[in-house]
Parts: C-alpha cells; structure tokens; sequence
C-alpha cells in the first residue's frame, strides 16, 4: 500500500511503515514499532492505520502508546485499506475529526459485485 501511495503522491516524507511477516516474530515487530514511534515528534499527533481490530500489530501499537503516554496525541485506524491510506495522506490535517471522516468515506469504498441476471435467465 505504501508503494501505490507513492505512485498517487510521489515521495512520502513523514510517513513510514512496518509490516508484520511470517519471517519476523511477534517480539521482533514490537522492537522495531517501538523505535519508530520513538522517533516520531512528540508535540504532532500520529495517526497510525492497522489492518485488523485485535491483531497483533494493533494491539502492539496500542500498548507501546500507552507504555509512552502518547496515547492520548495517537489516532489509531484498524480496517486499514487503499482509499483510507490515501484519505488521511490528502487530509488537510492530523486531527481526530478529520481522521474519523476519513474512516468513514473509505468504509464507503467497499463495494460488492454482484451480477444482474434477467428475470427469464436461468443460468449465467
């Protein structure tokens, strides 16, 4: 995802990523999480996308916040997507409202196909 936001913006300054594999354990993510978000400016909000409510790299990401009292300054997405990533990257700011409207147009992304046959179609 962070590929083909960069085919959309171009360079991505500010934005890092981290992924979770099967080559990397659970320990190894939750060092290398903690130096990032270390490294970020303490005094700006960070808005961090997940990609599934409870897994391991939310629910890593939620502690280290807490264990640094940033947790208040943090907006923290699960469900993460293509269109929520490119949303919060145009977004004027980092603010929790503008955060929670990106949440909820990229929800809006989601769509189901679903063929439309004829009334007297008995087969596709």
């Amino acid at each position: 995802m962070y590929n083909a936001a960069k085919m959309v913006f171009g360079n991505l300054p500010g934005v890092s990523y981290l992924c979770l594999t099967e080559e990397k354990d659970i320990e190894t993510f939750q060092r290398e999480l903690g130096i990032l978000l270390e490294g970020l400016n303490r005094e700006e909000p960070v808005t961090v996308l997940c990609d599934i409510s409870g897994g391991s790299p939310y629910n890593t990401t939620l502690e280290l916040l807490a264990k640094s009292g940033d947790l208040d300054r943090a907006r923290v997405v699960s469900g993460m997507n293509l269109p929520l990533l490119l949303l919060v990257l145009s977004a004027e700011d980092n603010s929790w409202k503008t955060v929670e409207r990106c949440a909820k147009e990229a929800q809006g992304s989601l769509h189901l196909f679903e063929m439309q046959r004829e009334a007297d179609d008995e087969e596709l």
